[in-house]
């Protein structure tokens, strides 16, 4: 059964850090803005704090097989990828949750809004903070889902996307059908699949992430350097080919 996360706009945009917000900016991580900058900055986190409605779902499935590229899910469902695959076999998975998460259709149409009455700035700091909203309810996502799997003691590993990396888009399709329960249905919540696997609004993501009895600590740096997408502009540090199960693991 599909789990809904209630967390607001305000409550979001307001702990987005200025070095992350730095970073979707290419600019400087620790460079204090002022100015214009700063002006546009903070006005597209007000804007969300007051218009924006981010979006959480997600689902539990329980792991049947894995193998070196594929994992046989509780139901049926197959998925083919064998950097998750690996990562579920290292961390010793038994089940898998899957994610939705969106910045929502407000601040998307607000970002065209502005690329159609020529304010370019404008829809490029809201365009960003878009993305670090997204990211961040991700991770927040998977804190809260750790906290309610304590009483079994559970955590989750790090997540993976369809698309980024060695997982191939085709698979966006099928958590839709995993989070949904529908063959059919493309659509949840505000979000929706399109047919070449892109979802709408743009600043959305689906992701994957293994339930482990092991106790991971790992940071978003952590994942970075053991994600193969290159290029990547938006890195927080260099890829080091080393696999993450090696990396900050308590």
């Amino acid at each position: 059964m599909t789990t809904f996360l209630n967390v607001s706009g305000a409550e979001v945009a307001v702990v987005i850090s200025a070095r992350e917000y730095n970073r979707l900016l290419s600019l400087p991580r620790d460079r204090m803005l002022e100015g214009d900058l700063l002006d546009r900055a903070e006005s597209a986190r007000n804007w969300y704090a007051r218009y924006g409605t981010p979006f959480v779902a997600s689902e539990r499935i329980e792991i049947k097989r894995v193998n070196s590229d594929t994992i046989l899910l509780a139901g049926g469902e197959t998925l083919q990828s064998a950097v998750l695959a690996q990562r579920l076999i290292n961390g010793d998975a038994h089940a898998l949750v899957f994610l939705a998460a969106s910045a929502g259709p407000e601040v998307a149409d607000q970002v065209s809004r502005h690329w159609t009455e020529g304010r370019p700035d404008e829809a490029y700091f809201l365009d960003r903070f878009a993305v670090a909203i997204t990211e961040h309810l991700i991770f927040w996502a998977a804190a809260t889902l750790c906290r309610a799997s304590e009483p079994l003691q559970e955590t989750l590993l790090p997540h993976l996307s369809p698309g980024c990396g060695q997982w191939d888009l085709a698979d966006q399709h099928k958590l839709m059908r995993i989070l949904t329960g529908s063959k059919q249905q493309m659509t949840l919540g505000p979000l929706k699949m399109l047919s070449t696997g892109a979802l709408y609004p743009q600043h959305s993501v689906l992701a994957a992430m293994g339930v482990t009895h092991k106790n991971f600590a790992l940071t978003p740096e952590s994942l970075c350097r053991a994600c193969d997408m290159n290029p990547c502009r938006f890195r927080r540090a260099p890829y080091s080919g080393v696999a993450l199960h090696l990396m900050e693991i308590r």
